[in-house]
């Protein structure tokens, strides 16, 4: 039984880790293009602020909060 519950949890670890690469990688791209298109629209060099981090970062704990409570 110890070990179902071994294999699970490591099964359960490498999805989440390729997962969570998979879409963070996706996400930064998104961020990047949506950037350049600003900084072309507005003529101002490519930034990031600390306020486009800081919403970055409340973004990123509500979804792993809705993750927590699945």
């Amino acid at each position: 039984m110890e070990e179902q519950s071994t294999d699970f949890r490591r099964n359960a670890s490498l999805i989440g880790a390729i997962a969570g690469a998979i879409i963070g990688v996706l996400a930064a791209q998104m961020f990047v293009r949506a950037a350049e298109k600003e900084a072309e629209e507005s003529g101002e060099a490519l930034s990031i602020t600390p306020a486009k981090g800081l919403q970055i970062g409340v973004l990123v704990m509500g979804l792993l909060r809705q993750l927590s409570n699945l």
